[in-house]
Order: C-alpha cells, then structure tokens, then sequence
C-alpha cells in the first residue's frame, strides 16, 4: 500500500531483461531447447540456431536514422542488453535530452557515449547492468565493468564522419572484424 501519492518505483531498468527471462523460461517449460526472445532489444538465447551454432545476434549502431549493425555476435545459453541514447530522446534549444536518468543527479545524463551492450546469464542482470554502464559513461563504466568481470561494449559516436569508437571490457568475447 502506497502512503505517499507522489512517489513512484521505476522498473524500467530492468523490466524488458526480467521478461525476457520469463518468456524464455516459459518457453524451455514448455520443451523446446531452442530459442531466441527479443523484447525491445534486451536478448535471451538458448540452444543453437537453426545452422547448428550459436545465434547470432546484431548489436545495432548507436546512431539516428535508419537502424544499422554495428557488429554482429555469436550468443547460446546468454542474455544481452543495450541502452543507449540514439532512440529514445528529445532535442531541447539543440542539446539532446537521453530517456535515461542519472540519478547521482537527478537528471538525464550527458555524455557522448552512444550505447553499451552486456553479456550476462540472464536478461535481467543484462538490462541492469546496460544501464548502469550507460549512466556511467565509457569511461568510469568501462573501469567498472573490467573491475567486476562484465561483459560490455561501449560504443561512442566520434566526429562528424559517422565513425564508432568501440570499447570492450576485458570480458567481453573478442570483436568479429565486419558484420
């Protein structure tokens, strides 16, 4: 029961990677030992694809516009998440306003970072952890995820040309050289 009517929990963090889980247990419930569950970019892979070997699963470019991969990863028996800034925004006097809050301050955050994506064992931890890296930035979250042992890319717009800078934490799989 709620006593006080202003204030409010925010699941959002975490809720796309907590029904991601559920779907995808629901799913080897139900016998089948292969699936792929997507739920607004948060990813549960289970089994092998089709061909026999992992998922393969793209990580999209944190850029405005059409959507294009950025890199493409092979994923079985893990969960991966993004959150980024090149989606859900809004300009305001030319300055753009991320979806995504900093709560050491109270409001959204503001950094060039583009977008991070995480390995985990569940799309929950995934989800969590994307946006914690997120609000962090590429540097203290890259700091973080190498300190913790997480699986995270960190992909940061650089310029004008359109190029990425990609960051990976020490965990994370080596990089395929093209999608």
């Amino acid at each position: 029961i709620r006593t006080q009517p202003n204030l409010f929990i925010d699941l959002s963090a975490i809720a796309k990677g907590y029904g991601v889980d559920a779907v995808s247990d629901l799913i080897t419930e139900l016998g089948y030992k292969r699936s792929l569950v997507e739920v607004g970019g948060e990813i549960r892979a289970r089994g092998v694809g089709r061909q026999g070997g992992p998922w393969r699963v793209g990580i999209e470019r944190p850029q405005e516009g059409p959507p294009e991969v950025e890199v493409v990863l092979p994923l079985s028996d893990r969960s991966m998440a993004t959150s980024g800034n090149y989606r859900n925004f809004r300009m305001d006097d030319g300055r753009k306003v991320t979806h995504i809050i900093d709560p050491r301050r109270g409001s959204p955050v503001e950094h060039g970072l583009g977008s991070v994506s995480v390995l985990a064992d569940t799309g929950m931890e995934a989800d969590a952890w994307a946006t914690a890296l997120y609000v962090l930035g590429a540097e203290e979250g890259l700091k973080l995820a190498d300190r913790e042992g997480i699986a995270a890319l960190f992909l940061t717009p650089e310029g004008s040309r359109g190029t990425i800078k990609s960051s990976p934490s020490q965990s994370f799989p080596p990089l395929p050289s093209s999608p």
